[in-house]
């Protein structure tokens, strides 16, 4: 039995070269990828999109008259506010 031992320079010479091999695979997929994917990109529907109609709304600005008596009563609008201690059942 003899053993082969490999001289430093077959060495290096065996490692500086660069391996394609991986990046052609992955090229390939992609490749193939795009192949299947661009046709469903291509095809499109036809879509009727309703017609837009811009129109600004007016409105207008409302007084609001809050007030309290010395009773605590309170009003909005000169009208009574229910008080809500006096509404609740429990």
């Amino acid at each position: 039995m003899s053993m082969t031992v490999a001289s430093p320079d077959a060495e290096r010479r065996s490692r500086r070269g660069y391996q394609h091999t991986p990046l052609v695979d992955v090229m390939l997929v992609l490749l193939i990828i795009f192949l299947i994917t661009i046709p469903v990109v291509i095809q499109s529907v036809p879509v009727e999109l309703p017609k837009e109609r811009n129109l600004p709304t007016q409105t207008k600005p409302e007084n609001i008259v809050i007030a309290v008596n010395k009773d605590g009563d309170v009003f909005w609008n000169n009208q009574l506010v229910a008080d809500e201690r006096s509404c609740s059942t429990g």
